[in-house]
């Protein structure tokens, strides 16, 4: 995980990114403040999004993944991981995925970041599904995160392995269910999924900070 920050003038705004390291699956919420309240419900509402279990996550030594997000990962028993100061290297995967979304996406948009930030996160929300189910990844052999996802779970019994182990068969069939509905369903359902949640829990930051 990690969190780009972004200047207009005296105006700020940040973008907290996800990724999973091994199929590439990312999520992004844009938020106007930044702090490990933040953060952790960030956290907590994308791992019903994630199509496996996380049991490690790497961040920097921020503030905002220090405090409740730590405490969030604690109660998960999933294990924090912090880089080094100034070595970009060891969380090398958020880095390139918040290179991607930069030259991708919010170059494009940037300043709609700063006008309506629920419209800003509801684009985003088109373009991560177009990143996750429809643009081929060269580090996946050309498929998308979801079919890559899709193919080691039908060739892998022991997928569920590389998750927590506290995560129960209910979540997993849901986290199953999720990957075949973005792998089979229409383009609109696929945004109005990634849409509801990040709309979801951007109006619970704007709650906070208001």
């Amino acid at each position: 995980m990690d969190a780009i920050e972004l200047r207009m003038g005296d105006l700020r705004r940040y973008i907290i990114t996800m990724i999973d390291e091994h199929s590439d699956y990312a999520l992004a919420l844009a938020v106007p403040s930044l702090n490990s309240d933040i953060t952790s419900h960030f956290f907590s509402k994308a791992t019903k999004l994630f199509p496996v279990a996380i049991r490690q996550v790497v961040t920097d030594n921020g503030k905002e993944f220090l405090g409740n997000f730590d405490k969030t990962l604690q109660e998960a028993s999933i294990k924090h991981i912090w880089t080094y100061p100034y070595t970009p290297k060891m969380n090398a995967t958020c880095e390139r995925f918040n290179r991607t979304l930069r030259e991708q996406f919010i170059e494009f948009n940037e300043l709609l970041l700063f006008e309506d930030l629920n419209l800003f996160n509801q684009r985003m929300a088109e373009y991560l599904v177009l990143y996750n189910s429809k643009r081929p990844h060269k580090s996946l052999e050309l498929m998308t995160p979801v079919d890559y996802i899709l193919r080691e779970s039908k060739n892998c019994n022991m997928w569920w392995t590389h998750t927590s182990p506290c995560l129960t068969a209910a979540k997993r069939l849901l986290c199953w269910c999720l990957v075949k509905q973005m792998a089979s369903c229409g383009w609109l359902m696929k945004i109005n999924v990634l849409r509801g949640f990040l709309l979801s829990a951007s109006q619970h930051q704007n709650t906070q900070t208001s």
